[in-house]
């Protein structure tokens, strides 16, 4: 029985430490990602500028898919057949993502951005939109079960 608290208190304290370091995760990469919408409002910025915002975003970007695998990791040994199967989902859609920006990334080197300045505005906005997509169904999904565990 203490065995069976204990591990209780441990997914619970597990699940709420999870759903902190996700919200903060998704809040560092919208900021990212705004503060490349606000450079693509204006002029082909300085080459400096623009590594270093498209830095953040991949930072972000990141830190945010390392944590997703973190997550999936700790939810696939809690959760119901149900809710492993929507894992197994968002988890495609993440595979998805990582090809995308690959591609993106591939494409779009600096040289390139600064070669074609609205065309790389265009590609990005597109990749910006998928980015935030996923931080959507991330929160739909991930939000409320680590909600749920948190309060058991």
């Amino acid at each position: 029985m203490i065995l069976h608290a204990d591990r209780a208190a441990q997914a619970k304290t597990s699940a709420a430490f999870w759903l902190d370091r996700l919200e903060a995760a998704h809040a560092d990469l919208l900021s990212a990602i705004n503060d490349l919408a606000r450079l693509m409002a204006g002029p082909a910025p300085s080459h400096d500028v623009l590594v270093s915002t498209r830095w953040s975003v991949s930072d972000a970007s990141l830190a945010r898919r390392r944590l997703w695998g973190q997550i999936h990791a700790y939810l696939s040994t809690v959760v119901d057949r149900n809710a492993a199967t929507e894992l197994r989902h968002l988890q495609d859609v993440d595979i998805q993502l990582i090809r995308a920006s690959i591609l993106h990334i591939g494409s779009w080197t600096t040289e390139a951005i600064l070669d074609d300045w609205p065309g790389y505005c265009g590609a990005s906005a597109d990749m910006r939109s998928k980015l935030i997509e996923a931080i959507a169904s991330e929160k739909r999904l991930l939000y409320p079960m680590l909600k749920r565990l948190a309060r058991r």
